[in-house]
């Protein structure tokens, strides 16, 4: 895409906090309720449909369970909370350029949107009591479409960012990756405390090892789990209801790499 064609999606988009709740398996919830729209859909006609292995699903099945009518609805499936979900925030900017589309690992020559998944005040206050970071995006690469500090704009911590590419004319979108430095570098961390080898690349933190392990084993274990789930299933979900396009396209590994 052309810059100016980004950067007009993205001011024609709310401004502000957009918040996006997350629990395990959301994702089919999601689906489905596109699927389902305002008007309902018959829940035969799901088993009968491509949906029809997301009715297997633990969360499905409970949602369901409530609907006596044999019909389910949008609503039925986004007001239903099993538990307490992840509380993250979703930002948008863009990737890409014209000089080297090798290096952007871009399909075409351009731009990509760029959806980022950002921590909630909840995750931040606690990371940065326990690790005293001198710096931001501590477990990010700054090379990376990740969320930078600017004036008069909160900011939070980059959980996860998706490269998305568009085609208005096919009606298509397709998104490129998605990727999570904060948790990969995370992990290498927690892997280097469990082996007992020096921390060599801790030093800008001025966390005592406790805190640390507190802060990988407890804060940040919980989103871990999920973080994968939750970017792809919100950047789906942002394309097909704030974009209005409604063929997806997602690489597989082999291609991303080969790319």
């Amino acid at each position: 895409m052309d810059l100016s064609e980004v950067q007009e999606i993205i001011a024609c988009l709310p401004a502000g906090r957009t918040f996006f709740h997350y629990f395990k398996d959301r994702y089919a919830l999601l689906l489905l309720a596109q699927r389902a729209s305002a008007q309902g859909v018959r829940i035969g006609t799901l088993r009968q449909s491509p949906y029809a292995p997301l009715l297997d699903k633990p969360v499905i099945k409970q949602a369901l369970a409530s609907c006596g009518s044999g019909r389910i609805t949008a609503a039925d499936l986004l007001d239903y909370w099993p538990g307490q979900p992840q509380t993250l925030l979703l930002k948008l900017a863009h990737w890409g350029g014209d000089d080297d589309r090798r290096w952007q690992q871009t399909c075409r020559p351009g731009y990509n949107l760029v959806l980022q998944l950002v921590f909630a005040n909840d995750h931040d206050t606690q990371y940065r009591r326990l690790l005293k970071p001198a710096f931001d995006g501590y477990f990010n690469f700054h090379l990376h479409p990740i969320a930078k500090r600017r004036p008069g704009e909160f900011y939070r911590e980059t959980l996860a960012w998706a490269r998305i590419d568009l085609d208005w004319q096919t009606g298509e979108a397709l998104i490129e990756e998605i990727q999570s430095d904060w948790i990969a570098r995370a992990a290498k961390l927690q892997r280097q405390l469990r082996s007992d080898c020096s921390l060599d690349n801790a030093h800008d933190l001025a966390a005592a090892n406790r805190s640390l392990v507190i802060y990988l084993d407890q804060v940040l274990a919980q989103y871990s789990r999920l973080w994968d789930e939750a970017m792809l299933s919100a950047t789906i979900d942002f394309i097909r209801r704030e974009l209005g396009l409604k063929s997806v396209f997602y690489h597989e590994f082999e291609t991303g790499a080969v790319l």
